[in-house]
């Protein structure tokens, strides 16, 4: 019985390996795959994120201010801005517009002058415009990377009708 020895065939080793390497390009493939979804859902969420962001902030910032006589719509060098006076006679104003690209907000003691360019930076945007509808009505529109947002906030407050 010691005679006999065991043949050896090419298919015996051959059939392993190829079936290993399918196996890996498969993983491979799936992997690949799933990075690519992944950056293209990650994509989309940035894209998200800055605009619609920006005009939830923007919505809460101006419901933070409890009266008509709170919030005030300027033009100040051929753009908009909001104006955000604080209570009572702190003499405080907080300024949100666009300067170059960027939706800024700057804090600063009414009646100084402004340094538009040295407003904090809250994001990327092409356009932002701000108008009174009523009263108590401002309707805010606010784009950009290819996002659009349209935003009626209404002011709350002792002094609106």
């Amino acid at each position: 019985m010691n005679n006999k020895q065991k043949q050896i065939h090419t298919i015996d080793t051959v059939f392993p390996l190829i079936f290993i390497l399918l196996f890996g390009f498969c993983a491979l493939a799936l992997v690949l795959s799933g990075a690519h979804v992944y950056q293209d859902t990650t994509d989309g969420l940035k894209q998200n994120y800055t605009i619609r962001t920006a005009a939830t902030y923007l919505q809460e910032k101006v419901r933070e201010y409890s009266s008509e006589s709170q919030v005030e719509v300027l033009s100040q060098d051929g753009q908009t801005v909001i104006a955000l006076y604080e209570e009572g006679d702190s003499g405080y104003v907080t300024y949100i517009y666009l300067y170059k690209g960027k939706l800024r907000e700057l804090f600063t003691k009414k009646g100084r002058d402004v340094v538009w360019s040295s407003g904090q930076e809250l994001v990327s945007a092409d356009t932002f415009s701000v108008t009174k509808q009523k009263e108590n009505l401002l309707q805010i529109e606010l784009s950009g990377d290819g996002q659009e947002e349209l935003l009626y906030i209404r002011i709350y407050g002792e002094d609106s009708k």
